[in-house]
């Protein structure tokens, strides 16, 4: 091996070993150097043949001066490097050329001469005990197609319909409970679809049309839908329309015989269920949707709190039979008034409102479905003891069960339906009249359903396709309405209850099925069984449920003022003029504000990439070329607008797109700039919740950078943001979280402390002629600098230019009210006061050593020197400087271009 040095300029380099003893020009300096060897330190050719006078005379003294130098890169090109012979230590496994002797220069231990003489190469190493491989690869001699059987590890769709996901006996389990579940509460929201004076009598056909939705709903959903562990069928939102509906519709018909009432409920029962259906499957024929999820939870959630009132308030109409009138609000207080007897409600209200307290409160912190059908059961115990046990009437009555006017006989609508008389004694004219109650529930089930699948998204941390839910729940619906059956919906309680207790698969929605349809055929001996403060009590709970959670719960860190006054007047406004004319208040003026707070340009202002949007931070040219190579780590969005929870859902699909492109290097940061956001909607909160999940999932650094305080603080409240175990990263703008992220790039690289490194050495990458870097440096002057020293203030003399060797400094902005703002950061191989030098203008900015610096001044004055006596010199700075300059214009125009998209 030989070896070039320069002793002028220190340059210093390998070269081919044939080389030795030839003298070569420094590409540095320009000074001749002779190649010697890299090991001893002598030139070859010189000690096998000195140049002694007295034997030379003068043709060996003409020779030697005539000895020219050549050009050391042409030499490298043409010269042929020779294969060397290397041999491997029996003791330490060290690789040396044979030429080095006998002795290891590693170990000092003797080689053997049969080693020494084996020429070492790939097939002397044995690499197999770390290929971590036991299969035979390509390259073995015994490889077969046969042999490699888990080449492709193919991926499970987690939203794949598979019959048997999850345990399968923790899916029975929790299909039992969620089944004897829902027949407690068909029973109880039969007690509420019949609750109007005269439709009594109407009870066995109700509860049979109840119990076909929830079987339907929990059968099929199984099959279609893709949140397996959901439970569909009747719930009290619906079934609370459905009793104003049918008490309407009976009202219209109270002076016909009972063989036209009667066809006419159950067929707007059915077509209810037959027209939601339909409707649920034109939004998801259309991928509509998504855009549900833009329209502001808390305007329905004042027409649903509303609900929640009429829910309690028919349940005292059915508990004391207070005979209420439901013709319109006004009549409702009025009979109430003069209906309600306190004495009597006492009585008869006492253990229904005692044990829906009791619910409420208790289930206020539990959400398991087992916790749920103990307490029920439990109480249904209790009732039916005291029947037996008693020591009074009183105590006794308290198992007195639902008296039913014929027996409890469930008839099953089916059985209606195929009867002969059924369709022509159908008054759908009546049905016609009271059709707006039908686009009510569509309404209703259209927003409803889309807040819970939101909520067990959440629940089991994957996003779920809402038009895939609404197709399910519409082919649920229409094959409920065929049947007979009332309108069926997603209900989060029981689905999240469902999932609580083990459900994973569709075999629970089955199973609960399943343990329905043993409970219609066994009602007419299980009801007597069960006192009647337990479905009733159920109704209180219900009737508080939906008070609480779409009137409170809904309200989140996010809800402006505007929003909760939009609330209240949706609430109001429903218990004053009804649930109809509430409704179309709601839906009104939530178009209203969607339309208001939706852009055009949607949620994501600029998609920018580390590799072009870069902070204001002057580094070195190699830590350039890092951060332009994976400056794709960084992934950039800048949010404008309103935030709201359809907003969100686009921006995780967005970012979700970005991280499954495979021709860009995958996402480590994710940079999310709030400095445009004008607002946030109050369901934005979900949307959050599903970020973190995304973001963990993922293992990503998200920062937020321009957030605003009403985001800070609700991040810090729930600790997303925070220095220790924050899950989101907040800086104070988009330039310092970008510093941040390329720093960790760096730090990743080897590339983040260049202290070591001298300005030559700096410069010697970017310089255009770097044999002249010697020749700058004997010119420059070197300056100390400590942290927090001006080298120069806004409006100074430019007198000079400097060049960093090491440490870092701050570009400071100094406006006439005295604050302060950083516009840069420069760092070690980055040159300032450039501009100023040459146009002779004040410095425009005040620039602060952060950290101890090393600089090196060129000043004017030297410079013009320079120009006189070097003008090659001057050149080749000024060429460095309009490189410089153009980097930096080449930079701006990316970022521009980037913003303009």
């Amino acid at each position: 091996m030989a070896i070039f040095k320069c002793d002028s300029c220190g340059y210093e380099r390998e070269v081919p070993a044939q080389l030795i003893g030839k003298k070569a020009q420094c590409p540095g300096c320009g000074h001749g150097v002779v190649i010697v060897d890299a090991f001893s330190g002598k030139d070859f050719d010189s000690e096998e043949t000195p140049l002694d006078s007295s034997e030379t005379g003068e043709s060996g003294e003409r020779e030697t001066s005539q000895r020219r130098a050549f050009d050391l890169d042409a030499a490298m090109e043409t010269s042929v490097v020779q294969e060397i012979d290397e041999v491997l230590c029996p003791q330490c496994g060290h690789v040396q050329a044979a030429d080095l002797g006998e002795i290891c220069s590693k170990c000092s231990a003797l080689l053997e001469p049969e080693l020494a003489a084996v020429t070492i190469d790939e097939s002397a190493i044995d690499v197999s005990d770390l290929a971590g491989q036991e299969e035979a690869q390509v390259w073995d001699e015994n490889y077969t197609e046969d042999s490699q059987v888990h080449v492709v590890e193919h991926m499970e769709d987690p939203d794949r319909w598979v019959l048997f996901r999850g345990t399968v006996s923790l899916n029975l389990y929790a299909g039992i409970i969620s089944g004897v579940l829902a027949l407690f509460y068909v029973y109880s929201l039969s007690l509420l679809a019949s609750a109007n004076a005269g439709t009594y009598e109407f009870l066995p056909y109700v509860i049979g049309a109840t119990l076909t939705g929830i079987i339907v709903g929990s059968v099929f959903n199984a099959f279609f839908s893709r949140i397996p562990f959901g439970l569909v069928g009747p719930e009290t939102i619906l079934v609370s329309v459905v009793f104003l509906f049918v008490g309407s519709m009976y009202r219209s018909m109270a002076a016909e015989s009972g063989e036209l009432i009667l066809p006419t409920l159950l067929a707007g029962v059915a077509l209810a269920a037959l027209l939601t259906g339909i409707s649920l499957l034109i939004l998801s024929k259309f991928r509509l949707g998504e855009y549900v999820r833009y329209i502001p939870l808390q305007i329905v959630g004042g027409v649903i709190g509303a609900v929640g009132f009429i829910v309690l308030l028919a349940a005292f109409d059915w508990i004391d039979q207070i005979g209420l009138d439901w013709s319109n609000s006004y009549t409702v207080v009025t009979s109430f008034v003069h209906g309600f007897d306190a004495d009597v409600a006492f009585r008869s209200l006492g253990p229904s409102l005692v044990f829906g307290a009791v619910l409420f409160f208790a289930m206020c912190r539990a959400k398991n479905s087992f916790f749920l059908v103990a307490l029920i059961l439990a109480a249904s115990g209790a009732g039916y003891a005291a029947g037996i046990w008693g020591g009074s009437d009183a105590v006794r009555a308290v198992s007195a069960p639902i008296p039913f006017p014929d027996g409890p006989k469930m008839v099953f609508p089916v059985e209606v339906l195929n009867s002969e008389f059924f369709f022509r004694n159908i008054q759908w004219a009546v049905i016609k009249a009271n059709s707006l109650y039908i686009g009510a529930m569509v309404v209703l089930s259209v927003l409803t359903v889309m807040y819970r699948i939101t909520r067990l998204e959440i629940v089991r941390g994957r996003q779920s396709d809402l038009n895939v839910e609404y197709r399910a729940l519409g082919l649920t619906n229409v094959l409920s309405g065929l049947c007979g059956g009332m309108p069926a919906s997603l209900t989060y309680g029981r689905s999240h209850g469902s999932y609580a207790t083990g459900a994973r698969g569709p075999v629970a929605g089955i199973m609960a099925g399943i343990v329905c349809t043993v409970g219609l055929y066994f009602a007419d001996t299980v009801l007597p069984l069960i006192p009647r403060f337990v479905p009733e009590g159920l109704l209180v709970y219900a009737g508080l449920d939906l008070i609480r959670d779409w009137m409170f719960r809904t309200r989140t860190a996010f809800t402006s003022r505007s929003e909760m006054c939009l609330l209240w007047c949706t609430f109001c406004v429903t218990l004053v003029f009804g649930i109809l004319e509430g409704i179309g208040f709601g839906v009104a003026l939530a178009l209203m504000v969607t339309v208001s707070r939706a852009s055009k340009d949607g949620v994501v202002r600029n998609v920018l990439s580390g590799a072009n949007h870069r902070s204001n931070v002057d580094r070195a040219s190699s830590q350039q070329r890092i951060l332009k190579e994976f400056g794709d780590h960084i992934y950039i969005l800048r949010l404008q607008g309103f935030l709201f929870l359809g907003a969100m859902e686009r921006l995780l699909k967005g970012i979700q797109i970005r991280i499954d492109d495979r021709d860009q290097l995958p996402v480590k940061f994710l940079i999310l700039d709030f400095k445009l956001v004008s607002g946030f909607a109050s369901a934005a909160g979900i949307g959050f919740d599903k970020l973190r999940q995304f973001v963990a999932e993922e293992e990503l650094e998200l920062i937020i950078t321009n957030a605003p305080l009403e985001l800070e603080e609700h991040m810090e409240a729930i600790g997303l943001v925070g220095e220790r175990d924050g899950v989101f990263k907040s800086f104070l703008n988009l330039d310092y979280a970008l510093e941040w992220c390329e720093n960790r790039i760096l730090d990743e690289e080897n590339m983040l402390e260049l202290t070591e490194l001298t300005l030559p050495e700096l410069l010697a990458p970017i310089f255009p002629e770097p044999k002249y870097i010697p020749a700058l440096m004997k010119v420059l002057k070197r300056e100390c600098v400590r942290p927090g020293t001006a080298v120069f203030r806004q409006g100074d003399v430019s007198d000079s230019m400097f060049f960093v060797e090491s440490g870092c400094l701050d570009v400071e902005l100094e406006r006439d009210d005295g604050k302060v703002f950083r516009l840069k950061k420069v760092g070690p191989g980055a040159v300032f006061g450039e501009m100023g030098i040459y146009t002779l203008a004040p410095r425009s900015a005040t620039i602060r050593a952060a950290e101890n610096c090393v600089l090196y001044r060129m000043t004017l004055t030297k410079l013009g020197a320079i120009e006189e006596r070097a003008p090659a010199l001057v050149t080749v700075i000024n060429r460095f400087l309009i490189n410089m300059l153009s980097a930096r214009l080449v930079d701006a125009n990316s970022r521009v271009r980037d913003l303009m998209r």
